[in-house]
């Protein structure tokens, strides 16, 4: 079985000024720097069914994650982490590009993507042919494979690499956060880079 490469597990060390918030604090677990053999490259479409690339995203921090929409549970609980990240960050949110990539390009077209993520316009859902999504996983180091569901109405499931995915306003993958941050977090991850 194909596992996720980190290929620099560097773990960042948590900043803060004195008396802030300890929650706000970078965390100082599950967090890893990313070589660049991640090379945060995509060329997708999006739920309008307008070609997206990564270059659209240049100036901004991108903040990407791979997931489907019929996960049962943990897509869900962490696109509202993504969500409230944002919400976080206030006025410092239009510096990002939250981006998610299906894993699940047969089930997750463009209208389905638009269908699960009308709650926030801020996101950007982005799915392709089956070859072009395992490009953009390739790209990320994101394993994700099917598994049969015999027993039930959706017949598979999709186990799939779990990290939340920071860059440069390059575009050039900086860090991974292990599924699981909260959104003050990861809203100080995305700080540390928007500032930096």
């Amino acid at each position: 079985m194909r596992r996720f490469y980190i290929c620099l597990a560097a773990v960042i060390a948590a900043s803060g000024c004195s008396g802030e918030d300890p929650a706000a604090q970078i965390p100082t677990e599950g967090v890893v720097a990313l070589s660049e053999q991640f090379t945060g490259e995509f060329d997708l479409i999006d739920k309008d069914g307008r070609a997206v690339r990564d270059e659209d995203f240049e100036g901004k921090v991108m903040l990407v994650y791979f997931g489907f929409t019929n996960c049962p549970d943990v897509c869900p609980g962490d696109i509202n982490v993504m969500s409230a990240a944002l919400n976080e960050l206030q006025e410092q949110s239009s510096e990002v590009a939250p981006i998610f990539i299906s894993v699940d390009p047969e089930r997750d077209t463009p209208e389905a993507l638009g269908d699960y993520f009308a709650f926030d316009e801020r996101l950007h859902p982005l799915t392709g042919d089956v070859s072009a999504v395992k490009a953009a996983r390739d790209a990320f180091k994101v394993y994700a494979q099917k598994q049969p569901l015999p027993d039930s109405a959706l017949e598979y499931t999709v186990d799939h690499t779990r990290y939340f995915i920071i860059t440069d306003r390059a575009g050039q993958p900086q860090f991974a956060a292990l599924g699981g941050v909260t959104p003050l977090e990861l809203a100080a991850l995305l700080r540390r880079n928007i500032e930096g």
